[in-house]
């Protein structure tokens, strides 16, 4: 048995110690095309994130949070449970900026993370283009390795994928530094 400890606690360093190694912060881009729709419709299925469980894959429930300062949603996420975010700021029909506001069991726990999602749609030569910057911090060394094996690019690139299959297309994100 106590082997078998040593061993766990071994495997658990080891993770814990790769972590810590993985930087804190990230930002990625990701972009796709929508040739069926024009950028105002695009932009206000965005818009209207009560809707987001009707066609994004990996909400379950979506509520709008009233009495704070923002426009404020709580999003039940397949992945990673109640995410709380505000709108930031909005510009129709091309840009939309949305903060995770951590909760309070998070800022107590390990799984303390957030940042900022800022969504720009646009009319390129091949069709409605959307671009998603995300700009997030994981403060956990073992939430960094689980976000590393997912996949930085998870989140994002389902949101516009199902975005895509909400028009009726099937549309592989491409990712830009």
């Amino acid at each position: 048995m106590k082997k078998f400890l040593f061993f766990v606690a071994l495997i658990a360093g080891g993770i814990w110690y790769y972590g810590s190694t993985l930087p804190r912060e990230h930002t990625i881009k990701s972009t796709i095309v929508i040739t069926t729709a024009q950028v105002d419709t695009v932009y206000l299925v965005m818009r209207r994130m009560g809707n987001y469980a009707q066609w994004w894959s990996d909400v379950r429930s979506v509520r709008p949070l009233t009495g704070r300062r923002k426009e404020s949603w709580e999003q039940n996420t397949v992945a990673a449970g109640l995410i709380t975010q505000e709108v930031t700021s909005a510009t129709p029909p091309n840009r939309m900026t949305t903060t995770i506001i951590p909760n309070e069991e998070a800022l107590e726990g390990e799984m303390k993370w957030g940042g900022t999602w800022k969504y720009y749609v646009f009319q390129g030569a091949s069709g409605t283009q959307v671009e998603i910057t995300e700009t997030g911090w994981v403060e956990s060394p073992f939430y960094r390795v689980f976000m590393k094996l997912r996949g930085e690019y998870r989140t994002v690139d389902s949101y516009l994928t199902s975005l895509a299959a909400h028009f009726g297309e099937m549309s592989t994100p491409r990712h830009r530094d």
